[in-house]
């Protein structure tokens, strides 16, 4: 059974490492890249989790290393006004069981529980296999499109999910 739990700032090291494994598995799901973020110091990393919600899977309540990841922001973001969700990532070895679809749940679910009535993400163009995942969970397209940021030539579209 997979285990999902916040991530603390503690937690810095299991982010930077299951992060990076995302960056080089799936260098194409991400607007960022593996060598911009192998460079991040601790206190980067510490950041991050101090700023967003990042939630971590483990393949059960005794693994050590985590299997899949999501974040999602703390405050509303624009152009939306809803808390956004980003970084799925799943290790190849645990795909196809259910893994990415608890860890969008449990996202969805800590932003409601912070009184979020919808969650946004963005879906870079090209990335159908994400798309139909999103989609199956019940988010919907929007007609809101932009260059994904860092990027000149990638678009990304949003996606919207009612959570009430």
């Amino acid at each position: 059974m997979t285990a999902i739990r916040d991530a603390s700032e503690d937690d810095w090291e299991l982010l930077r490492a299951i992060r990076l494994d995302a960056l080089l598995n799936a260098p194409r799901a991400f607007v960022s890249t593996h060598g911009r973020e192998a460079e991040y110091n601790e206190w980067q990393w510490r950041e991050w989790l101090r700023r967003d919600l990042w939630l971590l899977a483990f393949a059960d309540l005794s693994s050590a290393r985590p299997i899949g990841i999501i974040a999602a922001t703390q405050e509303p973001m624009e152009p939306c006004g809803e808390p956004f969700i980003s970084s799925l990532w799943v290790n190849p070895e645990h795909r196809m069981r259910g893994i990415a679809k608890e860890l969008i749940r449990a996202a969805a679910d800590r932003v409601a529980a912070r009184g979020a009535i919808a969650v946004s993400l963005w879906v870079l163009d090209g990335n159908e296999h994400a798309h139909k995942l999103y989609t199956a969970m019940g988010f919907v397209g929007t007609n809101d499109h932009q260059i994904a940021p860092g990027h000149s030539s990638l678009m990304e579209r949003r996606m919207s999910k009612s959570l009430l």
